[in-house]
């Protein structure tokens, strides 16, 4: 289904077993795991979390992927293609985490307009969807800022790690506001260089 995306400074490629480690190494600061279902604290830990997502990907219900630097080569992220939906044109991206040390820049940019261009103009989906935890404001920001339309809340969508329930904001992109979309992240990625 997919090889790798190659941007300006980002390079996203499907998950393997080989990339655990190179994951853990960067996965170690616990505000990455905050609005996340699980936590990363061992590398039993990210084993278990890279075997969960490429079981996802052998079933066909999810396409894991690991972000690299073009410049270096090391792993700063993983993202994935979640609920995906042939028969309705659809999928979400999601379960996205970066290294702390590429927060505020451009990189979630980047691949969000690599992952998007490839689901409408390769997959020629009909809908993205992203969903976040209601208390994840930075994540908000982000998928807003790359001109995701707010859909709404889903009330009591998940049970925190923690035991509390989670209130869910959805997001989504249909495929007749993507021309617009692209112009707008390649606007602001032409103007970050």
């Amino acid at each position: 289904m997919f090889d790798e995306l190659v941007g300006e400074k980002v390079r996203i490629v499907p998950m393997e077993s080989h990339h655990i480690q190179g994951l853990y190494d960067i996965a170690n600061e616990e505000r990455i795991w905050n609005h996340l279902p699980r936590n990363i604290q061992t590398i039993t830990d990210m084993m278990s979390f890279v075997e969960e997502a490429l079981e996802g990907k052998e079933s066909g219900r999810e396409f894991p992927f690991v972000v690299l630097r073009r410049d270096n080569e090391k792993i700063i992220g993983s993202t994935r293609f979640l609920d995906i939906s042939n028969t309705n044109k659809s999928l979400e991206i999601g379960w996205t985490w970066y290294t702390p040390s590429v927060w505020g820049t451009h990189t979630n940019t980047e691949c969000k307009y690599l992952l998007l261009k490839y689901c409408f103009e390769t997959l020629k989906l009909i809908r993205v969807q992203f969903k976040t935890d209601e208390q994840n404001v930075r994540s908000q920001k982000a998928i807003e800022k790359i001109g995701a339309v707010k859909e709404g809340i889903l009330r009591n969508q998940m049970i925190r790690k923690n035991g509390t329930y989670r209130n869910s904001i959805f997001y989504s992109i249909i495929e007749q506001e993507w021309e617009a979309v692209k112009n707008k992240l390649d606007n602001i990625l032409r103007n970050s260089q």
